[in-house]
């Protein structure tokens, strides 16, 4: 199997010494960290798509392609969604494939619904709403419909890896991060969205 190295947040230049001395292939981290790491990289004089990094997990924070994207070009990886929860086993309840075309959601262990956060009514295949789990294989404490407060959608047809899991949708927010500007539903993202399309612009606002 593969050897893996707790190595946490923070302290980036021992992140980039273990990236060196044990000429790591993957790495899983949050998207903004991701991001820092390059930069650091860039410090220390040392070219980031010149390393041994071709695989990147992204997870635990909503970020947008254009975001997903940067990464990729800043530590010449590809940078693969991940999806979980502390109250779900952690980091392990959808996964993107080598499509990157959603995340296969593990349907042996949990069911989905996509409800609206303000009628709890299901929406739609294809519609955004809230992420609501339940576990299909705990014995000791079950979650029944627990709401996550994600925002995401199933999205509709087959994924081409041949997979036939459910896939969503990359997190786009979180219902109780929503505020209304006349009348219009805004959130974090799309701001971020904008933003990213400017490359003058730092990772950090």
């Amino acid at each position: 199997g593969a050897l893996t190295v707790p190595a946490a947040a923070g302290n980036s230049k021992r992140q980039i010494k273990f990236i060196n001395d044990f000429k790591t292939t993957g790495l899983h981290a949050i998207p903004s960290y991701a991001i820092r790491l390059a930069e650091v990289f860039q410090e220390e004089g040392i070219d980031p798509t010149s390393t041994s990094l071709t695989t990147l997990i992204i997870g635990a924070e909503p970020h947008t392609d254009e975001q997903r994207k940067k990464i990729e070009r800043m530590l010449g990886v590809k940078a693969y969604n991940c999806f979980g929860m502390t109250e779900m086993n952690g980091p392990g309840v959808a996964f993107e494939c080598l499509e990157q075309n959603g995340m296969h959601l593990w349907e042996d262990c949990y069911y989905v619904e996509i409800i609206d956060p303000d009628t709890l009514k299901p929406v739609p295949v294809g519609e955004t709403g809230e992420l609501v789990l339940t576990t299909l294989d705990r014995d000791m404490m079950p979650l029944i419909r627990y709401r996550t407060r994600d925002l995401t959608r199933i999205l509709p047809g087959e994924c081409p890896c041949g997979r036939t899991h459910i896939r969503i949708d990359r997190i786009k927010g979180r219902s109780d991060d929503m505020f209304i500007i006349k009348g219009v539903n805004i959130f974090p993202m799309q701001v971020e969205k904008i933003l990213m399309q400017f490359p003058q612009l730092g990772s950090n606002y």
